[in-house]
C-alpha cells in the first residue's frame, strides 16, 4: 500500500494540459512549461456554507471541466446544477466567496454523503490560469485532478492504496503521529522551476514531518483536509478544512526548497485521517 515515498504526478505545462500523470509510486513525469505566470493559490476560503453568487458560466465550466476529470480516474461522475455528482451520494460543489475578481479560482467542497446534511464534507481551493474561464477551469480541473481528487477518492471508495499513498504516524516521512492519505505532488511553473520543486519534495520526503509539531491543534473527531502550496521567491501556504494555518505555513516557508527564477509552485493535498 506504500512504498514510504510520496507519487508525483507530472510537472504542468500552461499552455497544453496532456495528463501523463503516471501511477507508478516515485516516478515523476515531466512536461516542459511555457513562460505563462502562474497564479498562486493564496485566496481565503468560504465560510463553511455554501452561497452560489457566481455567474452560471463559470460554476458551469469549473464542473464540467472537474467532472472529466474525475471521470479519468475512475467512471460514473455527471454535472447535475452546477455540481459534480458522484457514485455512493458524492457530490462537489464550487464556491467563489473570495478572490471575485479572479477568473482562475474557485473554492472546492467534496461532501461524502449529499443526502445528510450534517456528513463529512472537506474543502478544498485551486487556482488555474488561462486566456479564458474555460481555459482557467481546464488547468484548474488538471491540478485539482492530479492532487487532491485521488486523496479524496481513496479515503471515499479505496482505503487500500488504489488511489493515494498511505503513511502512518510512525513513518519518517508521514504526518507525525497520524495516518494520513497523501495524493500527487505536483510542480508547475515556467522554465524548470515546478520540475525542481516536484524533485526537492521526491527526494527529500521532509514537508509533512517537518509541518506535523505546528499541526499539533488538529481535532480528533472528523478527518482534516491539508493543502500544502508553496513555491516562488517566497509563498508558502498550508491550509488546514480551508483555512489559513499560519504556524504550519511559517514552518514551511523555512524549509530548504529551491527559490528560483522563473517561479514554480508545488501542490499537495494530504487527508489526515486519524490519530495513531
Amino acid at each position: 500500500m506504500n512504498t514510504g515515498k510520496t507519487r508525483s504526478g507530472s510537472t504542468v505545462t500552461p499552455a497544453s494540459f496532456s495528463l501523463t500523470k503516471d501511477n507508478k509510486r516515485n516516478k515523476a513525469v515531466k512536461a516542459t512549461a511555457t513562460s505563462r505566470q502562474i497564479e498562486p493559490e493564496s485566496c481565503a476560503p468560504p465560510p463553511h456554507l455554501l452561497r452560489p453568487n457566481m455567474t452560471q458560466t463559470k460554476a458551469s465550466h469549473f464542473a464540467h471541466a472537474f467532472c472529466g476529470a474525475l471521470n479519468h480516474l475512475m467512471p460514473g461522475w455527471s454535472v447535475a446544477d452546477e455540481a459534480v455528482m458522484g457514485p455512493d451520494d458524492v457530490v462537489i460543489r464550487f464556491s467563489e466567496e473570495h478572490c471575485a475578481d479572479s477568473d482562475g479560482h474557485m473554492d472546492v467542497s467534496f461532501g461524502f454523503r449529499d443526502s445528510d446534511p450534517h456528513g463529512l464534507r472537506l474543502w478544498d481551493c485551486v487556482s488555474g490560469f488561462g486566456e479564458t474561464i474555460a481555459d482557467c477551469a481546464s488547468s484548474a480541473a488538471h491540478l485539482w485532478g492530479a492532487t487532491s481528487a485521488p486523496a479524496l477518492l481513496e479515503l471515499k471508495y479505496s482505503r487500500s492504496g488504489h488511489f493515494a499513498d498511505h503513511f502512518h504516524g510512525h513513518e519518517l516521512n508521514g504526518l507525525t503521529g497520524w495516518h494520513c492519505i497523501c495524493g500527487a505532488v505536483m510542480g508547475y511553473g515556467t522554465g524548470g522551476s515546478g520540475a525542481a520543486l516536484q524533485d526537492w519534495w521526491i527526494s527529500k520526503q521532509t514537508v509533512l514531518p517537518a509541518i506535523s509539531a505546528s499541526l499539533s491543534d488538529l481535532s480528533d473527531d472528523l478527518p482534516h483536509a491539508i493543502k500544502i502550496f508553496f513555491g516562488g521567491p517566497d509563498v508558502a501556504e498550508v491550509r488546514v478544512d480551508g483555512e489559513i494555518h499560519e504556524r504550519a505555513s511559517s514552518t514551511l516557508l523555512s524549509l530548504d526548497w529551491p527559490r528560483m527564477e522563473p517561479f514554480g509552485f508545488l501542490r499537495v493535498f494530504v487527508i489526515a485521517l486519524h490519530r495513531e
